[in-house]
C-alpha cells in the first residue's frame, strides 16, 4: 500500500507581511508545519502500524526552507520526502497548488492508494487544496475526517465530523482524505529519529520535472488572487458582568417560555 501525504509549512506568527500582489511574504518569519498536517502524517503512520508493506511519501510545495517540514515527516516515520520548489510556483492559488501536487503524485508516486491532507492551512484556511487534488486526479474526496477506522488498498472506512454529527463513511481507494486537527498531543520526536532521517534525504523537483507549463502554475496560472488582506480589529472593549449563573439561566428559560406562548 502506498500513501501520499501532502504537508505545508506555515508562518508561526500573526505579524505577517504582504506583497503588492497581496501574496504572503515568508522571508524572516518563523515557520512550522501546519497543525492539521501533523495529524495527516500521524494517521498515515497509524495505518502503517496495522499493515505490512506500507510506504508513505511526503510531498510539500514551497521554498527551500520547506525542507524543515519534510525533515519532520521523515523523522516521524515517512519513507521518502519530495519538495516541489521553483520560483514558477510562487503565488500559486489553490487551483495551481492542486495541479502541481497532483502532477507530482502521479509522477513520483504513481501507485498511490491513498492521499492524506490536512483539512485546512493556517495561512489560507480555504480547505480547497485536498478537493482540488482529487479533482485533478478524478478520485473521491472525504473532508473533515477525524479518524481513519480502517484502510487498505481497496477501501477506507472513516469517521467524519460535520456540524453536530459524526458520520461513518466508506469510500473506495484511491481517494483523498482531508483530516482535522486533534486536541491530543503527538509524541515528541527523538534526536535519533532526526539522525535516521538525515540518511534518507529529500528529493527536490521543479516545474520542468512535472511536465506542466509556466502558465499553469504560480501567479501566471492562478485565476484567483487575494484582493485585500488585513488584520481583524476589535473596536469594542469587553465588559465583565458579575451575576449569579442560576439567576441568569432562569431568566433565559423564562424568556424562552414567554416566546413560546
Amino acid at each position: 500500500m502506498h500513501i501520499a501525504v501532502c504537508i505545508k509549512q506555515v508562518p508561526d506568527t500573526n505579524n505577517v507581511r504582504w506583497s503588492k500582489e497581496n501574496n504572503l511574504l515568508r522571508e524572516g518569519l518563523i515557520s512550522v508545519i501546519n497543525p492539521c498536517d501533523k495529524w495527516a502524517i500521524q494517521m498515515a503512520l497509524d495505518i502503517k502500524k496495522n499493515f505490512k508493506n506500507v510506504k508513505i511519501s511526503a510531498f510539500s510545495m514551497g521554498p527551500k526552507q520547506a525542507r524543515e517540514v519534510l525533515e519532520y515527516a521523515l523523522a516521524r516515520g515517512c519513507d521518502e520526502a519530495i519538495l516541489l520548489c521553483d520560483k514558477a510556483f510562487s503565488g500559486s492559488d489553490t487551483l495551481c497548488t492542486g495541479r502541481v501536487l497532483s502532477c507530482a503524485i502521479e509522477k513520483f508516486a504513481p501507485d498511490y492508494d491513498l492521499i492524506i491532507c490536512g483539512q485546512y492551512a493556517l495561512d489560507g484556511d480555504t480547505a480547497q487544496s485536498g478537493p482540488t487534488i482529487a479533482g485533478f486526479l478524478n478520485i473521491p474526496v472525504v473532508s473533515k475526517v477525524s479518524n481513519i477506522i480502517n484502510a487498505d488498498k481497496t477501501t477506507s472506512i472513516l469517521e467524519q465530523k460535520t456540524d453536530g454529527e459524526i458520520n461513518i463513511v466508506q469510500v473506495e481507494n484511491p481517494c483523498v482524505i482531508c483530516v482535522l486537527e486533534k486536541k491530543e498531543e503527538i509524541e515528541p520526536i527523538l534526536v535519533s529519529d532526526y539522525v535516521r532521517a538525515q540518511d534518507i534525504g529529500i528529493k527536490e523537483y521543479g516545474i520542468s520535472d512535472l511536465g506542466i507549463g509556466r502558465d499553469e502554475a504560480g501567479i501566471l496560472g492562478s485565476p484567483t488572487f487575494v484582493s485585500r488582506a488585513f488584520k481583524k480589529e476589535y473596536k469594542r472593549e469587553p465588559k465583565n458582568v458579575e451575576s449569579d449563573i442560576c439567576e441568569f439561566l432562569n431568566a433565559v428559560l423564562c424568556a424562552e417560555a414567554n416566546d413560546g406562548k
